[in-house]
């Protein structure tokens, strides 16, 4: 049978893993006899009880595993390191907040066992205010425009990909690591499944617009080039500007001779 293992990035999710780890057993017992599954977890160096949650957890069932980072290295470089040191045939990358329905990983082995390398969520809606979702959206259709790749809209880091992909999107060796950027762009046969999120099971939402900022400048500088060639642009026109400029005071400083005399 083939591995798949779940990845799920945690960081200050003490109500939530509990709900998840049922959720996701009842998925697993589904699987039986289909797929060997291991249950990983990438913690964020949390600082509420997250961690004594996992140490519980990964005593009471052989197949759930845990590391613990030194300290919040971030969402995007959490889910790097995490691929670079779990193992497995299929991958699933998955948070435990319950925004992203753990029964949809039935789905996507569906559709991984009809031949796509990858599969992915596709966020037709959520509830969230107005405002932060038009700003999402308006992001993200700005970043396509300027993207120097492929960028898949409405998806995110919810999704399903073979070892193959895994290793591809390692390959790329990012110091601002985007990890749904790099699923966009690795190529692969790949496929959506459109869902509306839900909302959180529990607890607080550990983003907040400075941490949606931070996500969005990984993206920029992940995604284009564009920000680091527009001072190519500008030089033509800048120098340009520069000799109208100092023509232009040489012919006044004349003027202002002539007067003299």
């Amino acid at each position: 049978m083939k591995k798949l293992t779940i990845l799920c990035p945690v960081y200050n999710e003490e109500h939530c893993i509990p709900l998840f780890i049922e959720r996701v057993k009842n998925v697993e017992r589904q699987l039986s006899g289909k797929y060997l599954i291991d249950i990983f977890f990438s913690n964020n160096a949390s600082t509420d009880s997250t961690l004594a949650s996992l140490k519980k957890y990964s005593e009471i069932y052989d197949n759930i595993y845990f590391f613990t980072l030194s300290k919040n290295f971030g969402y995007q470089n959490s889910l790097q390191y995490a691929l670079k040191h779990i193992v497995g045939d299929i991958f699933v990358i998955i948070d435990v907040d319950g925004e992203d329905p753990v029964e949809m990983i039935l789905e996507f082995l569906n559709k991984y066992e009809n031949g796509y390398d990858i599969v992915y969520g596709e966020r037709a809606d959520r509830d969230e205010n107005y405002f932060i979702k038009s700003l999402r959206k308006l992001f993200y259709r700005i970043l396509k425009a300027f993207s120097d790749d492929e960028i898949i809209l409405d998806m995110a880091e919810f999704s399903l990909f073979t070892n193959e992909v895994r290793l591809s999107i390692l390959d790329e060796n990012n110091s601002f690591p985007f990890i749904r950027a790099a699923i966009s762009r690795v190529g692969y046969n790949k496929v959506a499944i459109s869902y509306k999120r839900n909302k959180r099971i529990s607890g607080k939402t550990n983003y907040n617009f400075l941490t949606m900022l931070k996500f969005a400048v990984a993206g920029i500088l992940s995604a284009t080039t564009y920000p680091l060639r527009v001072p190519f642009y500008i030089f033509p026109f800048w120098l340009f500007y520069l000799g109208y400029v100092l023509y232009d005071l040489s012919i006044d400083e004349k003027l202002n001779t002539w007067n003299l005399f």
